[in-house]
């Protein structure tokens, strides 16, 4: 019988219950650098206060509106990066579940 979770991956046997910054904690207490965090997920790294701080405040107000509509915030962002970076435009990728 095939698992509830699509075996995609071969899994390592680590079960990891707490992150903080760039290292993962696993279940026994092992620390480990997170070398995996830009696979298709975020390089922000673990529960860093201010990023806490950010989600939490945000997450009160809006949490998520479609690339259908005008978003001020994202705007604000693209701007920041075209003017840091050498980015003409910005395409902000929307996940469909």
């Amino acid at each position: 019988m095939i698992s509830s979770i699509l075996p995609t991956y071969s899994r390592a046997p680590l079960t990891f219950v707490k992150g903080e910054g760039s290292w993962l904690i696993e279940q026994d207490g092992r620390r480990f650098l997170d070398f995996g965090a830009g696979i298709a997920v975020n390089a922000l790294g673990h529960a860093h206060p201010a990023l806490v701080s950010a989600l939490s405040e945000q997450a009160q107000n809006l949490w998520h509106v479609s690339n259908l509509y005008e978003i001020p915030q994202q705007q604000e962002l693209a701007d920041r990066l075209v003017d840091l970076t050498f980015a003409d435009t910005v395409f902000f990728h929307q996940l469909r579940h």
